[in-house]
């Protein structure tokens, strides 16, 4: 589904919507799948097809289902996709497809096909390329003029033909006149069979902190979801993960909360960068409440990250915590390998120099 497949409808006032059968009939008469040094493609039609905010875990399920019954007979997948929650859908994937040997290529389009200016129709012949191609076989996204990890990106724009970027890690490859891979970036190859986890815990509650945040809301929201049995909360904090110094209410409540049984992890609010706590003494109090840091991973990563953890059901949640801080899927930077802490000395600077990270 997705913008890319949407034509206007007449009877919704010229609104984009999903039209069935509309890209299976557009792709029987591009010119560019006959050429000979395109791949063979084969089209595979969802019904209905959804815009991406309808979509979420058991759509993803079925997406990872597919293509393990799939898996031995193409050499690569393209999905089609709506942009709003696609890097949520390419992050949930990287996690479901567990040794992937072949590339997963998620892209879509700001301009529907049936436009005669659009990005749709580059977005799906590159995508269709990298998918051919056996040098990157991880699940990606294609946008514009760039190939993303999937478990690194992120929508950042919703107008710019360049929606989407992955702010804490390079590019996998760019387009131009031809095709320039960052190899220093591609992920060891598979060690085994693909294995695919569908089931995904979504028990998981973020909160965006906000300067004079009602800590009795928060605390009624925690309580409230302790009756759904939440496993973990979210906190996307302040700069490298800071909270006021002043509210201990707030920190003691955390303490609580991660002592009876709730993972709490920490993100930050930028867009770059990744959280340091401890490196202010107000990230300290969080530290000693039980928070763990979720590094420079975006919020997409650490919903779906979690809800892979926990829907393995083989893990407690002190390993649950500790899988947080480990790339699983190139989707986190390890921590000895992060830019050393301001004001740091010439040793740390020099001892993190050079560290090799997916």
């Amino acid at each position: 589904g997705g913008t890319l497949t949407m034509p206007p409808s007449k009877n919704l006032g010229n609104s984009l919507a999903p039209v069935e059968g509309a890209l299976t009939n557009y792709l029987q008469h591009m010119p560019e799948l006959q050429n000979d040094n395109m791949p063979e493609v084969y089209c595979h039609e969802y019904v209905p097809l959804l815009d991406s905010s309808d979509m979420g875990p058991a759509d993803w399920a079925n997406l990872a289902s597919d293509i393990r019954a799939n898996y031995l007979h193409f050499d690569g997948f393209v999905i089609l996709y709506g942009t709003d929650t696609m890097a949520y859908a390419a992050s949930a994937l990287s996690f479901m497809l567990e040794n992937l040997g072949k590339p997963v290529v998620f892209t879509g389009s700001q301009i529907p096909l049936c436009e005669p200016y659009n990005d749709a129709r580059r977005n799906f012949i590159m995508a269709l390329i990298f998918a051919s191609r056996d040098t990157i076989p991880e699940v990606c996204i294609f946008f514009h003029d760039r190939l993303l990890r999937g478990s690194r990106a992120t929508k950042i724009n919703t107008h710019r033909l360049m929606a989407f970027d992955s702010p804490n890690c390079e590019p996998l490859a760019k387009i131009g006149i031809s095709i320039d891979e960052n190899e220093h970036l591609f992920l060891p190859p598979a060690r085994g069979t693909l294995r695919v986890h569908t089931r995904m815990d979504t028990r998981t509650l973020t909160l965006r902190v906000v300067p004079g945040f009602d800590d009795g809301m928060i605390q009624a929201i925690i309580n409230a979801a302790k009756e759904t049995h939440v496993r973990a909360l979210v906190l996307q904090l302040y700069g490298t993960g800071n909270v006021p110094s002043v509210k201990k209410e707030f920190t003691q409540m955390l303490s609580d909360a991660s002592s009876k049984g709730t993972l709490i992890v920490a993100g930050t609010q930028c867009l770059t960068g990744h959280v340091m706590l401890g490196h202010y003494a107000t990230g300290r109090a969080l530290v000693d409440a039980g928070v763990i840091s979720a590094g420079d991973m975006t919020l997409e990563a650490i919903s779906c990250k979690l809800a892979y953890l926990f829907g393995r059901r083989d893990l407690t949640r002190e390993e649950v915590g500790d899988l947080m801080g480990v790339s699983l899927r190139g989707e986190i930077t390890p921590a000895d390998a992060l830019p050393p802490p301001p004001l740091s000395s010439a040793y740390q600077r020099a001892s993190r120099k050079g560290r090799k990270y997916y």
